[in-house]
C-alpha cells in the first residue's frame, strides 16, 4: 500500500452509524436522569415552602382573631363608660337645658378679626 492509499482510505472513512445512535442515546438518558433529579428537588423545595405559608397563615389567623377578640373588649360600651366615669370623672347629666336658637345670634362687637 502506497502513503496516498493510506491518507485516501483514512480521508474517506465515514464514522460508524452503529456507534452514533447509542452514544446520543446514552447522553439523552443522562440528560434525563439530571433532569428528573433537578425536578424532584424542585418539588420537596416546594412542598416545604408551602407547609412553611401555610402555618404562618395559620397563626396569622389565630392572631387575628385573638385582636378582634381584644378590640371587641376594648370597645364595649360598658367598659368605656367606666373609664369616663372613673378617671374622666364624668356624670351623666340630671337636667337637660334647651336654648333657643335665637338667642345664641353673635353680635358685630363680639366678633374678634
Amino acid at each position: 500500500m502506497s502513503e496516498s492509499d493510506f491518507t485516501r482510505r483514512l480521508t474517506a472513512r465515514k464514522p460508524r452509524p452503529g456507534l452514533l445512535l447509542p452514544l446520543s442515546l446514552g447522553v439523552a438518558v443522562l440528560c434525563s436522569a439530571v433532569m428528573v433529579v433537578k425536578v424532584k428537588n424542585d418539588n420537596r423545595r416546594l412542598t416545604n415552602e408551602s407547609t412553611q405559608l401555610r402555618d404562618a397563615k395559620e397563626a396569622l389567623d389565630v392572631e387575628r382573631s385573638q385582636l378582634q377578640l381584644e378590640e371587641a373588649a376594648h370597645s364595649s360600651h360598658s367598659r368605656i363608660e367606666t373609664i369616663a366615669r372613673n378617671q374622666l370623672k364624668m356624670v351623666e347629666p340630671r337636667e337637660t337645658v334647651m336654648v333657643p336658637a335665637g338667642s345664641l345670634a353673635v353680635t358685630p362687637t363680639s366678633v374678634k378679626p
